[in-house]
């Protein structure tokens, strides 16, 4: 499936003791795969080079050197993918720890199990066949969360502070963080603003942000958020900044100021100055007088029937083939996904589906390649 599987049978000699080696291998994995039978497996006796840090709830002695590569996965917050052999399978008698007499004659790898049951989504397999599409299917699973959140466009947050949605003027003190999200190193792909009650954004603010998103940058996404990070809607930045021109005609003095001010600055830096300079001039004096606060029913307003107030819900299981199919299903490249409520992230359709596309035909080759084996 175009992964790259370590394990420690795979491991030659070299300068590091198995516990060593193992932590360190689970450290810098993507997802931990546990396979349980009903053997504990050695005891961690040896300490490995200096400085070694055992995972939580590992003792020297005492742990087997499966239990600490789970724990080091549980500790490093890697994906714990589960499987157990089923109680009803066959199983040679040579492989039971609670007939050999070792792993407190099998107290231990029982514990092990019943807390494998009680923290994780375990699966139960019963012949070799049974666990390689368990598995398989599992680590699709994985990937498709994960292929989610690094398709996932960087978005600005940063412009939601005070000085910024009002008050302050924004050749001021504001100016900074502008040029940095505007103009700055990072390419940024979406703008998040949170419009709280209602009471935090002036509308004239809004479209000052707006008309450079549109004009300087490549930003195509505004993600409009309200209370407790709540998803109220995406719109593109050049359908904003049109909407509220044609809403409020009065904004056309800076359009016509910019154009009278002369020729754009040679560096984004220096633009993003010359229009703050020309929007205080224009702008500055009139905008608290009467201010048009933007709420979740102004942007309804004027962005219909741009204002895209859809969204993906997620439920938290990141690979099931039915949320996928949502995100690929749905009619726009950017999407926006909301859990428990809470907008998380915009995830790039076009990027994902590249990707599954990829995925899809590895597991296909891999498929191919072992029946012709």
């Amino acid at each position: 499936m175009g992964h790259q599987v370590v394990g420690m049978e795979d491991y030659v000699a070299e300068d590091l003791r198995p516990l060593s080696r193992c932590l360190a291998d689970v450290e810098s994995c993507d997802v931990y795969v546990g396979i349980f039978a009903w053997r504990y497996g050695s005891l961690a006796t040896d300490a490995g080079s200096s400085g070694l840090v055992l995972p939580s709830n590992a003792v020297l002695g005492k742990t087997s050197v499966t239990e600490c590569e789970l724990r080091q996965a549980i500790d490093k917050n890697k994906p714990v993918l589960a499987f157990l052999l089923d109680q009803n399978a066959e199983w040679s008698p040579n492989y039971f720890d609670a007939i050999t007499g070792d792993g407190e004659n099998g107290k231990a790898i029982t514990r092990l199990r019943q807390e494998l049951g009680q923290k994780f989504m375990i699966s139960y397999f019963r012949t070799p066949e049974d666990l390689a599409s368990l598995v398989s299917a599992s680590i699709y699973r994985a990937e498709m969360g994960r292929q989610m959140t690094l398709k996932s466009i960087d978005i600005e947050a940063g412009l939601n502070q005070p000085w910024v949605r009002k008050d302050t003027p924004v050749n001021d003190s504001a100016l900074g963080t502008i040029q940095s999200a505007i103009a700055g190193p990072k390419d940024i792909q979406a703008l998040q603003i949170d419009v709280g009650q209602g009471l935090d954004w002036w509308m004239t603010r809004l479209y000052f942000l707006t008309s450079m998103a549109a004009d300087l940058t490549s930003i195509e996404v505004m993600v409009f958020l309200g209370e407790n990070d709540s998803f109220l809607g995406v719109a593109h930045p050049r359908i904003v900044q049109e909407r509220l021109l044609h809403e409020y005609p009065d904004l056309q003095r800076y359009e016509t100021a910019l154009t009278v001010a002369g020729r754009r600055a040679a560096d984004l830096p220096n633009e993003v100055k010359r229009r703050a300079d020309c929007w205080q001039a224009t702008m500055g004096p009139t905008e608290n007088v009467s201010p048009i606060w933007v709420t979740n029913r102004e942007l309804r307003n004027w962005l219909f029937p741009y204002f895209i107030t859809q969204c993906v819900e997620w439920d938290g299981d990141s690979g099931s083939a039915l949320q996928i199919q949502r995100l690929l299903d749905w009619p726009m490249r950017f999407v926006p996904v909301v859990e428990k409520n809470r907008f998380t992230r915009v995830v790039d359709k076009q990027a994902l589906t590249d990707q599954v596309a990829r995925i899809f035909v590895r597991d296909q080759v891999a498929r191919a390649l072992s029946t012709f084996r």
